[in-house]
């Protein structure tokens, strides 16, 4: 028994003996289960991707900006899964002097904050303070679609959709996996991957509702009409929505003390680090598809197939997460992860990307669905969860930033477009290494937490 282990068996007998009885059972019963309804609601509506628009990748480049067309989070995720579709409607229409780049940092803003704000979300969880923090979200996100549809320049539309449409699915992305865990013990990871998949069904659902409005009733109603479905969900995750009896002492919006547990703190920068590496070939794909002659349809397909076996792969290793624990499960999960990511480099056919694409979205479907559960195992006061999830989103975030820009920035421009399947394999060569060697880093900091906490000794789960 290690140091860690130690201390928070002793922490934990603390914690037992003082917070109060719990009003429903863990793991059972419809008040549990109805979490996950409301998570699932919630997911759908907050967490998301930004798909690539419609030739997005003709003027990508390894500039910062160029490149900022990033992923987020977690797999195609609900609401802002339909940022592709504004794009490139804004791109054609609505903000057709504005360049590209600009117009994306619309999307990426409204990504960074939905993570940002997680610190501030978590303090309200912890304060017991739930449906103030639901009531607020469903404020912003709700008024910053409708003064989306309202919006006619640029400005106008990145307040509306970037800043306050982002603060509202911050407020409420953090909600979606934190109160979870407060009902769920022995089937917490498990849970976390079901509510997870509402993410990627509305972000099936609403890129297609969008494409269809557009062009039967125009922009500003097409984007009031999601709007209003938006804000019957949210109200329905607020009436079903509700934290568990506990003991509720004030704390610091930011409680220094956790940065002395060594387990977590690297558990956050294992987090950081697969944040910003999982989501490149999501994001390169088609680029890649595109230059080595694939057709623009097959490669649309190619994403869809890593997105629909994401999804699968956020169950399966839930499931085996909450068997072996969420951290033993992920380290391996990353492991295949870095060698499918050096792979990549050698795949130039269609039967060879389908494969490898099927592969990583099964694979990294779990490493998406798993931290939040796995944040909650290292947590022994329940009263903090909301603290310590927020401080590690809102520190992921950074990896979110950052990721895709400098693996765009490890492109290595050819010149002319070459017909030579070297060539463009020596062109994405880069950007493959790096996604690779940021994963085993991730690795081994996922190995280190399990050191840290338990040793190498068999049968504990983390």
């Amino acid at each position: 028994m290690t140091g860690f282990q130690k201390e928070a068996a002793a922490e934990a007998a603390v914690v037992v003996s003082t917070e109060p009885e719990a009003e429903y059972p863990m793991d059972e019963g419809l008040q549990a289960w109805l979490q996950v309804l409301g998570s699932w609601i919630l997911f759908a509506n907050t967490w998301f991707v930004l798909p690539q628009p419609r030739n997005s990748w003709l003027f990508e480049r390894a500039s910062f900006l160029h490149t900022y067309h990033y992923t987020s989070l977690m797999l195609p995720r609900g609401l802002t899964n339909s940022f592709g579709i504004f794009e490139t409607f804004y791109a054609d229409s609505l903000l057709k002097t504005s360049t590209p780049s600009a117009i994306s940092w619309i999307g990426s803003i409204q990504l960074f904050l939905t993570m940002l704000v997680g610190v501030f979300a978590g303090w309200f969880l912890d304060s017991g303070h739930l449906h103030l923090l639901l009531i607020l979200g469903t404020f912003f996100e709700v008024f910053g679609m409708f003064m989306t549809s309202l919006s006619t320049t640029y400005w106008q539309v990145l307040l509306a959709q970037g800043i306050c449409t982002g603060l509202g699915s911050g407020l409420l992305g953090l909600t979606s996996v934190a109160v979870i865990p407060l009902y769920f013990r022995k089937k917490r990871m498990i849970a976390t991957g079901i509510a997870a998949t509402g993410s990627s069904l509305a972000g099936i659902i609403y890129p297609i509702m969008l494409r269809r409005l557009f062009v039967q009733i125009g922009f500003p109603w097409a984007v009031r009409a999601l709007t209003f479905l938006i804000l019957g969900c949210l109200i329905v995750a607020c009436l079903v929505m509700k934290l568990r009896p506990r003991s509720s002492k004030g704390t610091s919006l930011i409680e220094l003390k956790h940065f002395r547990d060594f387990p977590y703190v690297v558990f956050i920068a294992a987090f950081t680090l697969m944040i910003s590496s999982v989501y490149i070939p999501f994001f390169y794909i088609q680029k890649y598809a595109l230059q080595l002659g694939i057709d623009e349809d097959m490669a649309f397909y190619l994403l869809s197939m890593m997105n629909a076996t994401s999804l699968i792969g956020r169950i399966g290793p839930n499931w085996l997460a909450d068997r072996y624990g969420g951290v033993n499960v992920m380290a391996p999960a990353c492991f295949l992860s870095a060698v499918t990511l050096f792979l990549w480099r050698f795949t130039h056919s269609l039967p060879g990307l389908i494969v490898i694409v099927l592969l990583y979205g099964l694979i990294s479907g779990g490493m998406v669905s798993l931290p939040p559960a796995t944040i909650a195992n290292l947590t022994i006061k329940q009263s903090e969860l909301g603290g310590r999830m927020g401080l590690a989103y809102t520190i992921a975030a950074f990896g979110a930033l950052v990721g895709n820009p400098i693996a765009g920035a490890c492109l290595r421009p050819s010149g002319a477009p070459s017909p030579l399947v070297q060539d463009i394999q020596s062109e994405f060569q880069g950007t493959w290494i790096f996604a690779g060697a940021i994963m085993l880093l991730a690795t081994a900091c996922l190995v280190l937490t399990r050191y840290l906490q338990f040793g190498f000794s068999r049968g504990n789960k983390i």
